[in-house]
């Protein structure tokens, strides 16, 4: 009997501590230490799928409500990278030399760095035509304003190619003959002869013509008697005086240079 009571009362005993352990605190003693905190499934999934940037709160905050169902699991995420890293076929027989990336490839996983060299594109040399020259029939002295001005010519600005002595002829007069009846000059011959698209030249001497263009006979730049204009081919700023050209109805302007 004794016994009996003894066992009794030591399964009593036992389960009252027992209620004593079960009945204590569950909350912890104090916030998690700094640098506890950890991703949330979320986060991480939005950062291997799409770039977001990973983060974590700066200090410890009890969640306002539990997790809800827009939480990944591991499986969604799983099956999102593994989606992902299957259309990756680069290898290091693809990249760059030296250049890092990060392949998918079985028995390649993980970073690796590329080999192949690369040159760079090569710049095209352009193609440059070179510009024919004509080569003048004459030796030309030493020729100025002062010696132009002696010969009873204007030193003027040569169309886009410096200055010439200029001399207008009479009507139907060649600039050969323009240039001989003006102290036995010559005409130039060279690629420096031509008026300006305002036909500046020709109004020196005919200041109220008007100013056509043409589409450049041999002997403009010219002044037409018939229609009182000075005429210029001004698509063609450089062009070589005609020195033989004539015409019955223009007086040519010509640039003479002396012996």
């Amino acid at each position: 009997m004794k016994r009996l009571i003894a066992a009794v009362l030591g399964v009593m005993f036992s389960v009252g501590l027992g209620g004593m352990a079960v009945a204590g605190s569950l909350d912890s003693p104090g916030a998690p230490s700094g640098g506890s905190m950890m991703y949330t499934l979320q986060n991480l999934y939005d950062y291997l799928v799409s770039g977001s940037a990973l983060t974590v709160q700066g200090s410890f905050q009890e969640p306002a409500s539990a997790p809800g169902s827009t939480m990944k699991t591991t499986k969604q995420i799983g099956d999102a990278i593994k989606v992902l890293f299957e259309q990756c076929d680069v290898t290091v027989n693809d990249v760059a030399l030296n250049k890092k990336f990060f392949c998918t490839q079985s028995g390649s996983w993980g970073v690796q760095t590329g080999r192949v060299c690369i040159a760079g594109t090569p710049t095209p040399t352009p193609t440059i035509t070179p510009t024919p020259t004509l080569t003048p029939t004459y030796t030309p002295t030493p020729w100025g304003p002062t010696p132009c001005a002696a010969k009873s010519g204007w030193w003027g600005q040569n169309g886009l190619t410096g200055y010439g002595c200029w001399f207008v002829g009479n009507l139907g007069e060649s600039c050969t003959t323009v240039c001989g009846n003006n102290g036995s000059l010559i005409c130039d011959a060279s690629m420096r002869w031509n008026d300006y698209g305002d036909c500046r030249i020709c109004k020196h001497w005919y200041s109220g013509a008007g100013c056509q263009e043409t589409d450049g006979p041999p002997e403009s730049p010219d002044y037409y008697v018939d229609g009182t204009v000075c005429r210029v081919d001004s698509m063609q700023p450089i062009v070589a005086q005609d020195c033989a050209a004539t015409n019955i109805h223009t007086r040519r302007f010509c640039v003479c240079v002396g012996m």
